[in-house]
């Protein structure tokens, strides 16, 4: 643990909360360890699978890709895009 004036300063802008916080340390505790105490209750909320989600963007867009009926062949594009000595058009 840090020496306390190396630590963060604590600030509390609701009343409400002040004093609530002032009563909870009139058993001697700090306002820190009941802040930490409070917060070790709280459960850390749960972060998406950004990679699932990616994942998955990426597969509705390859399905969509592979639904589309107006992507030529190879073949097709070569004819499209070169002459017959295999030069560009």
């Amino acid at each position: 643990m840090q020496p306390r004036r190396a630590q963060q300063p604590i600030t509390i802008r609701s009343d409400r909360a002040a004093s609530r916080l002032a009563a909870l340390t009139r058993d001697g505790r700090s306002q820190a360890q009941v802040i930490e105490e409070a917060l070790e209750a709280m459960p850390l909320p749960t972060l998406p699978d950004e990679r699932a989600d990616r994942v998955a963007r990426i597969n509705a867009i390859l399905d969509q890709l592979r639904e589309r009926t107006d992507i030529p062949t190879m073949a097709e594009f070569d004819a499209r895009e070169y002459d017959e000595g295999g030069n560009p058009r």
